[in-house]
């Protein structure tokens, strides 16, 4: 979840919307109307005490879920800028793959086919007292299984997540100089860098190292004023990128085509929205949404919408009718069958959770 955009004035918004959408779907919606959906924030308790039966928790913490090669794990972050740990789901036993280490904390980490780990973190101390410590910081690392050994420094800088190819040990990365928190943040949203790379995580005499970098896309590639945000490679053929365009009609899903160039919007709304996991087979994307046409969104639920046409979404989650939660980062099994998440509390650090949960999608229509 990114909520940085309160540099865009509402006059600004409107003229964006109206640009960008057909008309006759404009004059039912009021703009300044944040309340499209009715039963947002109007439940006492927690979402994890009245659960479907097509859910449920696996842990009572942790955020940041990621599934392993075999489906039988998850690896999660303990906090936004904390050590990773693991988790076997036939058990529910977990381990701290990190805590041993001699590092500065990891904002995210990811499974690499081989079941190597690639993690993003910085590389020196950071000022805790800071607003979001740590989160523009970030740099590439590899923990190699059974991740009993080292980190090994990839060299490059990350921001936010990484997509890791179903299919090879290759990894899509955003490289940014964008400090969303600071005072000028108005003018380097819209001036300084967010670009896409890509590379191939090879090991040379045991050590991991990136080979065949590459710029991919930047914001002028696609079109686009937005800051961007890869999220996944779209499989099978994986020759696009799932990623976010934040501030394009409040957030967009896109997909840019590796072999063309080409950009599409496929969520194309006046709401907010943002790309999570692909499904395997490349037939839907799983969405972060809010109904509100306002870049800054509240608590946010998931969706999953179909790319092929027609274009259709379902709402998976309902966990922001509870006040203070959400649901978030929502990753889709290797099988397609499950769907690992986050409950997202709203009071919290950019992205923190309270819990996982396991969502069935074979049991959801």
């Amino acid at each position: 979840m990114l909520l940085f955009l309160s540099f865009l004035a509402p006059g600004v918004l409107a003229h964006t919307a109206e640009a960008s959408t057909p008309h006759h779907l404009l004059p039912s919606i009021d703009l300044n109307d944040p309340s499209l959906d009715p039963h947002k924030a109007t439940l006492d308790g927690s979402p994890a005490d009245n659960l479907p039966p097509h859910i449920r928790q696996v842990l009572d913490r942790g955020m940041r879920p990621d599934w392993s090669p075999d489906g039988k794990s998850l690896v999660y972050l303990d906090g936004p800028l904390g050590d990773v740990w693991h988790l076997k789901l036939a058990t529910n036993k977990t381990r701290n793959l990190t805590g041993r280490l001699d590092h500065f904390g990891f904002l995210r980490a990811h499974h690499l086919p081989n079941g190597d780990l690639v993690l993003c973190g910085p590389d020196h101390p950071v000022d805790m007292s800071a607003e979001e410590p740590g989160r523009f910081e970030g740099k590439l690392w590899t923990l190699p299984k059974p991740y009993t050994g080292e980190i090994h420094p990839l060299g490059r800088p990350c921001w936010e997540g990484v997509a890791v190819s179903r299919r090879a040990n290759r990894i899509a990365w955003n490289e940014s100089d964008i400090d969303f928190t600071s005072p000028t943040v108005p003018l380097d949203a819209l001036t300084k860098k967010s670009e896409i790379w890509m590379g191939d995580i090879v090991t040379e005499n045991g050590v991991p190292r990136l080979a065949d970098v590459r710029l991919v896309a930047t914001r002028q590639s696609t079109a686009l004023i937005a800051p961007i945000e890869v999220q996944d490679f779209r499989g099978p053929s994986e020759q696009e990128l799932i990623f976010t365009a934040y501030g394009y009609l409040t957030g967009e899903v896109m997909g840019y085509d590796l072999r063309t160039k080409s950009t599409t919007n496929y969520s194309n709304s006046i709401y907010y929205e943002e790309a999570e996991g692909t499904s395997p087979d490349g037939s839907f994307v799983l969405v972060e949404r809010d109904l509100m046409v306002n870049p800054i969104p509240g608590a946010l639920d998931f969706w999953r919408l179909t790319l092929e046409k027609p274009r259709t979404w379902t709402r998976l989650t309902n966990f922001n009718r509870y006040r203070g939660y959400g649901a978030s980062n929502p990753v889709v099994s290797p099988d397609g069958r499950s769907v690992a998440f986050q409950m997202s509390i709203t009071e919290g650090a950019e992205g923190e959770g309270a819990g996982l949960f396991v969502l069935d999608l074979t049991q959801v229509s």
